[in-house]
């Protein structure tokens, strides 16, 4: 992946928690202190995007961003740590604030992070 208008992307592998096919899905992202973080917001609907019910099915991931393929564990944050994340993916895309604005569902914000224990 690269970037798209001038945002970040990367493209999210995932398991399709009831097919078990791979899923592909491209995602804005903010890299911060070596993590990767994107927002499921699904242009604000009120539905979660499937890609975010397959990472609770199985948060073992792969991420290709920067050029590189990368095996990583999907985190969904809280708190003050989703709270800080949130203002940096808001920074970068402001539509983010929007769709939360647009939909009673909370938008989640998710840190992709490297997993030593994964090949």
């Amino acid at each position: 992946m690269g970037r798209l208008v001038g945002l970040d992307m990367l493209l999210l592998t995932t398991m399709g928690r009831r097919t078990g096919k791979k899923r592909y899905t491209p995602l804005l992202f903010k890299k911060i202190d070596d993590y990767y973080y994107c927002a499921g917001s699904f242009g604000g609907s009120h539905k979660a995007p499937q890609w975010y019910r397959n990472i609770l099915a199985n948060p073992n991931v792969e991420i290709l961003a920067e050029g590189k393929i990368l095996n990583v564990t999907a985190v969904v944050l809280e708190d003050h740590l989703k709270a800080k994340a949130w203002k940096s993916l808001i920074a970068i895309y402001p539509n983010f604030q929007k769709y939360q604005d647009k939909t009673d569902r909370i938008i989640p914000v998710i840190k992709f992070q490297y997993s030593p224990n994964r090949d």
